[in-house]
């Protein structure tokens, strides 16, 4: 019995990253589209960049919800998720600091959800040293701030995962109970 819990673990933080693989791929996506009429300027904040916002998030609520209708899953402990989704952003974080381009290319869902705050916090204006400084223009905010937003909406986009996973299951069981 324990081993198959095993595996039903093991099978479910596969198909996880499965998720996250292909939520990877509609973001860029989403990145290309957006790009598509901006002509190598600076990115502003846009409709489509709010929408954004909503839209990844969302992904991640129906990957957690098709992923346990489709392979049955019960409900995952959200202590388990919790910690997987910390230890992912840990590692995640670390490789901001280690391997920058690798990072920016496993961090598409976190980055393109989080780009209206980039952008606005980017524009920011803060004072230092009697200076006036945008706020991207300080080492505070490319290496303490911006991992950090990151970090914690990686987070975020897993709890969503987790939504739509408990939505899942009691969709099932009102079904089930529905029957009887």
């Amino acid at each position: 019995m324990e081993t198959e819990t095993k595996k039903k673990s093991v099978s479910c933080v596969l198909w996880a990253s499965v998720a996250y693989i292909v939520i990877s791929i509609i973001t860029a996506m989403f990145s290309k589209i957006r790009n598509i009429g901006n002509d190598g300027g600076k990115p502003e904040i846009t409709v489509w960049i709010v929408l954004e916002v909503f839209l990844v998030p969302l992904l991640f609520l129906l990957a957690g919800y098709i992923i346990t209708a489709g392979k049955e899953y019960g409900k995952i402990k959200a202590w388990k998720l919790l910690l997987g989704a910390v230890l992912f952003s840990g590692l995640m974080f670390a490789l901001w600091y280690v391997l920058l381009e690798i990072y920016v290319l496993l961090n598409l869902p976190a980055n393109e959800g989080t780009l209206a705050l980039d952008l606005f916090l980017r524009k920011t204006i803060v004072l230092r040293d009697y200076e006036y400084l945008y706020l991207s223009e300080t080492n505070g905010y490319r290496y303490v701030i911006l991992p950090l937003i990151h970090f914690v909406m990686r987070v975020v986009h897993w709890l969503f995962f987790l939504w739509g996973n408990r939505w899942c299951v009691a969709k099932r069981k009102a079904r089930e109970a529905a029957r009887r």
